[in-house]
């Protein structure tokens, strides 16, 4: 070997990192994708259940949604605002799946914290040093 090497040449020399196994990769879709459409469709279903069973829901959240004058404007948006305006109690419906949203994705990372706990590499690799086993009296005056 030279004395002298560049940048690329030592850089290529370290060991490859190990690639990430699917279903890890998994966890991060099912966060992405699948949690909020299933939130969303279950806030669509409690709500409606809510009107049908006349629970007191907040009257602001109700009805259909209304949009600003200005945004009528652009006529590229008109299409889309056409139907936002026609989702009955669509303020509600995105309320309760932002509840849903949180709670899932909360059990779901519960979930990978645990199984990641048993299934995941050890806590110490070989280089690392033994934690210090102390025991701690209590101080008493």
């Amino acid at each position: 070997m030279t004395k002298y090497t560049n940048a690329s040449q030592r850089r290529r020399s370290g060991p490859k990192q190990p690639e990430i196994h699917a279903v890890w990769r998994g966890i991060g879709c099912l966060l992405i994708l699948i949690v909020p459409t299933i939130s969303f469709f279950l806030g669509i279903a409690s709500i409606q259940l809510a009107v049908d069973q006349n629970w007191p829901l907040p009257y602001q959240l109700m009805g259909y949604p209304v949009m600003p004058d200005l945004l009528w404007k652009l006529a590229g948006l008109t299409p889309i605002l056409g139907f936002i305006q026609s989702q009955n109690n669509l303020y509600a419906i995105l309320m309760v799946t932002l509840v849903y949203v949180v709670f899932f994705s909360a059990l779901v990372s519960f979930i990978y914290a645990f199984v990641y706990r048993y299934v995941g590499p050890a806590r110490y690799g070989p280089q690392d040093a033994p934690p210090p086993k102390v025991k701690v009296k209590r101080y008493t005056r």
